[in-house]
């Protein structure tokens, strides 16, 4: 009875110790399990990143391949190993360059003192870096961008050489052509001087004719009087009736008009004086030296000139090219007025400030042409006698050579020339077109 009463306890103890053992051994099993399987996720995570890793580097390789221009040479210059963008590039094929030395893409163009530094540097156990013109299997020419370096043992000897080149035939066939587009544009450019250059002398030879024609006109009244003189004196000679203050007299009006004589041409080899450097001047001066030449034949003509003249400021310019400007803007105004028979005939010459204007009242330029008067061999002039080059050239020399402005308008009256000068300009010489 007293067993009997026991049992029930001791299966009891005996049920829970087996429970506990159970779950233990459960919980073991667990975690075995959960790091078997994470074993085995991590083992397959690590096959599948070094599988992915061989991919990509073959993919890499195979791209390097494709794409970058690279060999491997022996010490002795032989190929044994190249890249398919090299083959491609040199159109042999991988079998044609391996074992053959690396001359076999060298250009005969390159020098051979290029190929002595490559090698003396990079025996040397250095990187060379340049460029190099290669000839291809058909015998174009390609130029790549090279850098070479050698390749240790690991005793530290030299076994072979990489190279690992850049294709810039485009860049330097670009370069080339820049150069050669560079060197026609300043042929250009020295032509184009030379054209103007030409075209100025003709200018310029076209206004020392008008001037030449001034000159005669003021000559002509100081010439008569001296003829006019010697005659009287000669009268009074053979008449015997020549007294000393009658020589005087007469000599002293001859002295004035040789004087007058000899001013007229001071003032012309004055103005086509060729005067390199840019010198201090003003509107005033300019348009008194203008006027001397040309006012006694424009008066005689019975052209009115009208002045208004407010600048004050000093200029810092080729003053002798202005002046040929000016002539020729008033020579024009001359020439419209009288070609249109302009019953009450006005030049007018106006400053201010760094502005100068020549004025007529022969009705201004037509609309059709006026954009056109500044091109050369352009001319409006009836008779034809005109070269066409007055205007360009006065364009030129203002822009050009003074940097300054010059344009033409309309107003009520007729045309308005404006020459536009900087206030402020730099000291320097003028160039050769200006010769």
């Amino acid at each position: 009875n007293i067993e009997r009463s026991f049992c029930p306890i001791f299966s009891k103890e005996i049920l829970t110790n087996i429970n506990n053992e159970l779950n233990g051994t459960y919980k073991f099993f667990l975690i075995y399990s959960v790091l078997n399987f994470l074993g085995i996720v991590i083992f397959i995570g690590t096959v599948i990143v070094v599988l992915r890793l061989i991919h990509d580097e073959r993919k890499l390789k195979q791209i390097n391949d494709k794409y970058i221009i690279s060999s491997i040479t022996d010490t002795k210059g032989n190929i044994i190993s190249v890249s398919d963008a090299f083959a491609d590039i040199s159109g042999y094929t991988r079998e044609e360059m391996l074992g053959k030395p690396h001359n076999i893409v060298r250009h005969p163009d390159m020098d051979k003192e290029v190929f002595k530094d490559l090698w003396s540097t990079i025996k040397s156990g250095k990187i060379w870096k340049g460029n190099v013109k290669n000839r291809a299997k058909d015998g174009s020419a390609y130029w790549v961008k090279a850098t070479i370096e050698p390749i240790f043992s690991k005793s530290g000897k030299i076994t072979s050489y990489m190279a690992v080149r850049q294709n810039i035939t485009d860049k330097i066939e670009l370069d080339n052509f820049n150069k050669t587009l560079e060197d026609k544009v300043q042929s250009e450019v020295s032509k184009n001087r030379e054209k103007d250059r030409q075209m100025l002398q003709q200018s310029r030879l076209a206004q020392m004719g008008e001037m030449i024609s001034m000159i005669a006109h003021q000559w002509r009244q100081p010439l008569s009087a001296v003829s006019a003189i010697s005659a009287s004196l000669t009268l009074k000679a053979k008449l015997n009736k020549l007294d000393n203050d009658t020589v005087i007299e007469l000599s002293g009006k001859i002295t004035n008009y040789s004087q007058h004589l000899s001013t007229t041409i001071d003032d012309f080899r004055e103005f086509f004086k060729s005067n390199k450097e840019k010198a201090e001047t003003t509107y005033n001066e300019i348009i008194d030296s203008v006027l001397d030449i040309v006012k006694v034949s424009i008066t005689n003509k019975n052209i009115e000139l009208d002045q208004n003249l407010q600048s004050e400021i000093t200029l810092f310019t080729y003053s002798n090219e202005i002046k040929q400007v000016m002539l020729n803007l008033i020579k024009n105004a001359e020439d419209i007025l009288l070609e249109k028979d302009i019953e009450y005939p006005v030049i007018t010459i106006e400053t201010q400030n760094n502005i100068l204007r020549v004025k007529d009242n022969a009705g201004g330029v037509p609309s059709d042409i006026i954009d056109k008067i500044f091109n050369p061999y352009f001319s409006t002039k009836t008779k034809k006698d005109g070269t066409g080059l007055g205007l360009y050239m006065s364009k030129t020399i203002i822009e050009d050579h003074c940097s300054g402005d010059l344009k033409v308008y309309n107003d009520e009256f007729g045309a308005v020339f404006e020459i536009t000068l900087p206030l402020n300009s730099s000291r320097g010489i003028i160039n050769d077109t200006n010769e």
